[in-house]
């Protein structure tokens, strides 16, 4: 086993970080380039951004995402904090990495969508891709269908997805129906799980069951996780009821795995999360996990 410290950063983990014993690192953030969100989104997305951000107002999308001044100079900081956990890990600094205000899924290259206006993730996978990478896992456990990742790299055989989420029937995006395996040379590199509404613990835990398996096959050289807290009971705008006990079991599956298969590499992403004391729970649990701790060494 490698050793166990973890960089993070974001004010829901500083009190976790303080008494996790030297454990958890934390680092501040860091803003994005230009050049590194063009590694996935489109020029033309990119200008119309920061033209909204200089107006301030109105939306981004079609009533989801809205616009405000400085929009375009804060949605790179998801960005740049992502790859900087990315390049972290890959020099061999930290096994894992964990950004709480990543994970913004929805954004597709040319158009904001869900609340996201630039994809960290895409923008990672991107960066993995392009630098040599040629086995990518990622895996999603947000209440909603990481489309933006998704249909990206829906026909990119390098790029494994795991995707468990609240049937699309009865929430945004409405999309990851399980017959959606990859298209083209990618077919069968996609495994989508959509749970009915009040799914809990157990069904999510069957449901993990078989994307850690799925990833396991294909034996990834890098794990990216999206680690979404708007899946537990109570979240205002989902209507699944896992307890942060669902974050722990996925962290300490794919920490498992990541240093059976891929020297563990980690990196996990926020994602979504709408009541301030699930997110709380839920980070916690993922932060405890990539650290190797269990449960109660941290209170």
């Amino acid at each position: 086993m490698s050793r166990q410290r973890t960089r993070i950063f974001g004010p829901a983990v500083e009190k976790l970080a303080e008494s996790s014993g030297g454990r958890l690192t934390l680092v501040s953030p860091v803003r994005g380039s230009e050049e590194e969100a063009l590694m996935f989104h489109t020029r033309f997305y990119l200008d119309f951004v920061k033209s909204a951000s200089e107006v301030g107002t109105g939306y981004l999308d079609y009533g989801d995402t809205p616009c405000f001044k400085g929009v375009y100079e804060a949605s790179l900081y998801p960005v740049g904090s992502t790859l900087n956990g990315l390049k972290l890990i890959l020099k061999g600094e930290f096994d894992h990495f964990f950004n709480p205000v990543g994970g913004l899924h929805h954004a597709r290259r040319d158009r904001a969508g869900g609340f996201c206006v630039f994809n960290d993730a895409a923008v990672a996978a991107s960066w993995l891709l392009e630098n040599g990478t040629s086995r990518l896992a990622y895996v999603d456990i947000d209440a909603h269908h990481g489309d933006g990742v998704f249909y990206s790299f829906e026909s990119e055989p390098r790029v494994i997805i795991g995707d468990i989420h609240e049937d699309g029937r009865f929430l945004y995006p409405g999309t990851g129906s399980e017959s959606e395996t990859g298209m083209g040379e990618a077919e069968g590199t996609k495994l989508n799980i959509p749970l009915a509404p009040r799914s809990g613990d157990e069904e999510f835990k069957r449901a993990f069951d078989r994307v850690e398996a799925f990833v396991r096959g294909f034996e990834p050289e890098f794990i990216l996780f999206q680690c979404g807290a708007d899946c537990l009971e109570g979240d205002p705008i989902t209507q699944l009821r896992y307890t942060a006990a669902a974050h722990q079991y996925a962290t300490a599956k794919l920490h498992e795995l990541a240093h059976e298969v891929c020297k563990g590499r980690i990196l996990a992403m926020g994602g979504g999360g709408y009541d301030p004391t699930n997110v709380s729970e839920a980070w916690s649990a993922v932060a405890k996990g990539l650290a190797g701790m269990g449960p109660e060494s941290v209170e």
